[in-house]
């Protein structure tokens, strides 16, 4: 996967409705890209059986903030 450069993520922050400086879309265009490499990794048969979700959990380390 190609990694995303800070203009791309300049581009999408203000699709999204968010402005982002040419150093801050650097550092996000980082993460981003290797969050999409971590998600590109998984295979594709996994993928295939797994059930959609409209809610998400977090999995450990987080505890219910209200409660």
């Amino acid at each position: 996967m190609a990694q995303l450069s800070a203009e791309q993520v300049i581009e999408l922050a203000r699709i999204a409705g968010f402005q982002l400086d040419v150093s801050r879309a650097g550092a996000v265009a980082v993460r981003l890209s290797s969050v999409l490499a971590d998600l590109d990794a998984i295979d594709d048969e996994v993928l295939a059986g797994a059930e959609p979700s409209s809610v998400f959990v977090p999995v450990g380390g987080e505890q219910d903030r209200d409660g």
